[in-house]
């Protein structure tokens, strides 16, 4: 029983599978947007014995209920709503675009598909379509965005697209990167419009809120927009670096090199001030220097913020290689970012710009995006982009790319028409090099637009016009195919106003205007002349041919004629850029009347002026001028305005102006100082220096440097300066910085008066016939030198030479040259110098002058003849000492003792030496001669230890003095014994 129940359910299932039955697959609910479309995507399926009766008689049919019918694809213009059958029923897809959908429309819809043999109802499926006055907030995926630094990022921005032919535009807020743009289908068929935001996570990113905005465009010519955002949260890594692998570059041209880093933590203090980036090749030689930029090309990134973002300037195809970023700082940290090198390629030609799409095929009443981009390796001079066809809305804007690498785009946005059929579109890149000269390259596609097969025209909803002057209608329409034969020669186009009186007949124009369109092509433009205030109504085309008359009144065009012409738009509203940016100012005014547009002339003739005549995306024109220049200092404030002049009918004009005030950032300019006192100081005093300088934005930190040759020392920092004046305070300047860059001043030096002073470096040189002497002093005022000689001061001679040098602004150097000088005393010479504070005299020792070099080689004999004065001294006072230690270990007592009173005393018996008792040494020969007779030996204890052998002509006596009280007192005591 079980086994039979499950073959009878298998084959329910798989008569229900393979069977049909009457059912829709239809989304559940649509949400609209009120004013614009919605498609509504759909197939159906019938039962098998009615496939055969879905043919070319069928009809598609919507209903509100079961009575109410909204839409007939067998007359769409006469619907409630009206729409078009975008599907084909003999295919059984019942997909339709209701149009123009209000709030009231909000309900449930059901499909019906009627034929000749066939009708039925699809009640079991229903649409819920939900029309709103606010459009649906776009999605992002994900929806926050927490990541490292370097990490390559997507987010992708979501917004349903309801009406297709009005799909939104989605726009990022921060154009970081590549963004892919595409029309994706939900499971329900509906459809969702996507752009993809690609880019690598950098410091520079954290805390950046990044935004998409949903342009909604409606079918009535207004839109509306909404927005979702996130805030990025990047976090950083240890010691890297982030810059791109290539670069193309076009020769003549600068580069702008994006780059960020980071350092170990140990060495995040020591990123300060005062560190500098610097570039090298691969081959290690240094090409920038950021505290010595010259011309090479300057830092654009903060490197206390790790951003080391820099522009080369003037790149060559022989600047073709790798290069790779160092940081230096005067704390000690150094280090070369080797591993991350960047490949900088430079080309003779520019790159060619990119279409997106590269191919144009639509149908008639699309709404078309193409962009347009361009790379822009140079930020200063990016590429000016520009539109063969100006067919409508033109946006420019600065890009990303994934490595942070800008691209210029441009797109063009219009509504696609018959007359844009085989037209070439092209889009043409100007790239401006640094010396004046530029370069151009385009690429174009050619368009294909399929025609509408219904009664339905394209027109404007709205224009204005200026009072006395003509309006032109551009205008196209359709008709069904049934009636396409049926337009030829004989058709006409009747313009009637909203009350149904004709206003114009292309058959009997007269002088209300005239037709400009061909209505073979369904062109049916036309222009009316003369236009008054009274004139200002809606208006709607009327075609009449031998074979079809239709009135298109579904679609009419609003008419409002103004007293004064429309003020003219300039994009951008406001001007904030960095001097050496180029810069494209547009200048937009309505042109309603083509036979006499508007012409904008420009109050600041700044630049280079390019006009031309634009299309809206309603086909409408506009006059434009293109004011394009370099940004300088000296455009800062400056008002620059556009004046419309509008020239009328009757030969009056009207004229109406915009302008806006530039606001050019620059680094310091004009950088000065100035010294207080200005004049002469007295060393020691205490002056004041300050440095002025003008910047946008305004100067954030003043340094100090001494330029001591080739090397610069900071000495302080602040606008303003106290220090003691010196003789030795030397050249000095000020740096001053903002955020765009920095200026430097001119080298300044105080005058510092000092009173004169006679260098070290003084000297002479003699030669066998000359002595040349040189004296060299410092002071301020510059001293005068002066030589004297016996107190007279020495001119210029015969016998004296005298010349004289500056060693510096304060010093001066006097050379005198005495010839014969073995014949003069030169002992007085002296060198004397003197300026308003005082005098110095030097004189110059030359009384028995040896050849020398100088006063320095002087002191060096002088030095070693001192030395040798001193060893010699030392060894003779050794020698005596050896001498008389020697005389001290042999002397002895002598045996004999010899009177010599008579010899040594006759006649001088009352002098006597000084010490009572002195042993006195006699040469014999001298006592011989003398008379007087060799004594008898006397005993001495030790005498057999003295040399006093027999034959020796030494005699060895003792002699003693005696002064006459005591020889007295001696002879009165031997009297007394006698007796």
């Amino acid at each position: 029983m079980a086994a039979a129940l499950t073959v009878l359910l298998i084959g329910c299932l798989l008569q229900t599978a393979l069977c049909g039955q009457f059912k829709t697959i239809i989304p559940q609910t649509i949400k609209v947007l009120s004013g614009s479309c919605v498609t509504i995507p759909c197939s159906f399926d019938v039962e098998d014995q009615y496939i055969s009766r879905i043919d070319g008689t069928c009809r598609a049919m919507w209903k509100s209920d079961e009575q109410t019918v909204v839409f007939d694809s067998s007359n769409p213009q006469s619907s409630a709503i009206q729409g078009e059958l975008k599907g084909d029923l003999t295919r059984r897809d019942c997909s339709t675009t209701l149009n123009n959908m209000r709030p009231e429309h909000s309900k449930e819809y059901l499909l019906r598909v009627q034929c000749d043999v066939f009708k039925h109802s699809f009640r079991d499926q229903k649409l819920h379509i939900s029309v709103t006055d606010d459009p649906p907030t776009p999605t992002l995926t994900p929806s926050t965005l927490k990541v490292e630094e370097g990490t390559s990022v997507s987010l992708k921005c979501s917004a349903p697209a309801p009406c297709l032919s009005h799909p939104p535009a989605l726009t990022w807020t921060s154009s970081l990167v590549h963004i892919q743009e595409s029309l994706q289908e939900n499971l329900d068929r509906t459809k969702v419009q996507t752009s993809v935001l690609t880019f690598t996570a950098s410091r520079l990113h954290h805390g950046k809120i990044i935004s998409c905005t949903a342009v909604y465009n409606k079918q009535d010519g207004s839109s509306q927009s909404v927005s979702t955002s996130l805030t990025a949260d990047v976090s950083l890594s240890s010691q890297f670096i982030i810059l791109p692998q290539t670069i193309e570059v076009l020769s003549g041209s600068c580069v702008t090199i994006p780059c960020s880093f980071d350092v170990e933590d140990t060495y995040k203090s020591n990123v300060d001030e005062t560190c500098r980036a610097v570039w090298k090749n691969d081959q290690g030689t240094v090409v920038f220097n950021s505290r010595d930029p010259q011309t090479t090309g300057h830092l654009t990134g903060k490197l206390t913020n790790r951003d080391c973002t820099t522009t080369l300037n003037n790149m060559r195809p022989e600047n073709s290689m790798k290069y790779f970023f160092g940081l230096e700082c005067d704390n000690g940290l150094k280090y070369d970012f080797k591993t991350g090198q960047m490949d900088i390629s430079v080309k003779d030609d520019p790159p060619t710009p990119t279409l997106t799409p590269s191919t144009l095929k639509v149908e008639e009443g699309t709404s078309v995006s193409l962009k347009c981009s361009a790379p822009a390796p140079c930020l200063s001079h990016p590429p000016a982009l520009t539109w063969t066809s100006s067919l409508g809305h033109i946006q420019d804007s600065l890009q990303e790319n994934h490595d942070r690498t800008k691209v210029q785009t441009s797109v063009l946005t219009f509504t696609a028409s018959r007359l844009h059929h085989g037209k070439i579109i092209s889009c043409t890149a100007v790239y401006n090099k640094q010396d004046g000269s530029s370069q151009s390259v385009s690429t174009s596609l050619t368009a294909d637009v399929s025609l509408s097969s219904q009664f339905i025209t394209f027109m404007p909803q709205t224009i204005e016009v200026l009072s006395g002057s003509c309006v032109t209608i551009p205008c196209s329409f359709g008709v069904e195919d049934k009636y396409k034969t049926k337009e030829d020669e004989t058709c006409r186009a009747v313009w009637k106003s909203d009350q149904g009186t004709v206003v114009f007949n292309s058959r009997n124009p007269q002088t209300t205007g005239h037709l400009t369109g061909n209505l073979t092509n369904r062109d049916c433009t036309t222009t009316l002349n003369n236009m008054r205030p009274e004139n200002s109504m809606k208006y709607f085309f009327r075609l009449e041919c031998d074979g079809v008359k239709y009135d298109f009144l579904e679609k009419q065009v609003d008419i409002s004629v103004k007293d004064d012409p429309p003020t003219p738009t300039l994009t951008p509203s406001t001007l904030k850029v960095e001097e050496g940016t180029s810069v494209s100012l547009k200048c937009s005014a309505p042109a309603p009347c083509l036979s006499h547009p508007p012409a904008l002339t420009w109050t600041s003739s700044l630049g280079y002026i390019q006009d031309s005549l634009q299309e809206n995306l309603d086909r409408t024109k506009v006059q434009t001028s293109i004011l394009n220049f370099t940004a300088s200092r000296l455009h800062h404030g400056q008002i620059i305005s556009c004046t419309a002049v509008y020239n009328k009918q009757d030969g009056s004009s009207q004229s109406v102006s915009t302008s806006l005030t530039a606001d050019v950032s620059y680094s310091p300019k004009h950088t000065t100082v100035s010294v207080s006192p200005s004049g002469p100081v007295p060393e020691n005093s205490i002056v004041t220096l300050t440095c002025s300088s003008t910047a946008n934005p305004a100067v954030r930190s003043y340094t100090w440097y001494r330029a001591d040759g080739g090397q610069e020392t900071v000495m302080g920092t602040g606008h303003v300066l106290n220090i003691k004046a010196s003789r030795d305070i030397g050249p000095f300047f000020c740096e001053a910085e903002n955020a765009i860059g920095s200026g430097r001043s001119n080298i300044s030096q105080i005058d510092v008066h000092i009173a004169p002073q006679i260098l070290s470096s003084y000297g002479c040189i003699q030669t066998a016939d000359q002595l040349n002497c040189s004296c060299e002093t410092v002071g301020n005022p510059p001293p005068a030198l002066q030589w004297y000689l016996d107190g007279l001061p020495v001119n210029h001679s015969d016998r004296f030479a005298t010349s004289s040098e500056p060693l510096n602004i304060s010093g001066l150097r006097s050379i005198i040259t005495v010839s014969q000088p073995q014949q003069r005393d030169l002992s007085t010479l002296l060198c004397h110098s003197s300026n308003s504070l005082g005098s110095a005299t030097q004189r110059f020792c030359v009384n028995n002058l040896e050849p020398q070099i100088s006063a320095k080689h002087q002191d060096f004999v002088m030095l070693l003849v001192f030395i040798t004065i001193i060893v010699a001294l030392f060894l003779i006072i050794c020698g005596l000492l050896l001498v008389i230690r020697a005389q001290r270990t042999h002397q002895v007592v002598h045996k004999s003792t010899v009177a010599m009173s008579q010899v040594l005393t006759s006649g001088e018996a009352d002098e006597e030496p000084n010490a009572e008792e002195e042993a006195i040494y006699i040469n014999t020969n001298e006592a011989r001669q003398g008379g007087v007779a060799e004594p008898a030996a006397n005993s001495e204890p030790n005498s057999a230890n003295l040399p006093g052998e027999e034959g020796s002509d030494v005699i060895y006596s003792s002699v003693n003095w005696k002064t006459k009280s005591r020889k007295r007192k001696e002879e009165d005591s031997e009297q007394g014994s006698a007796w």
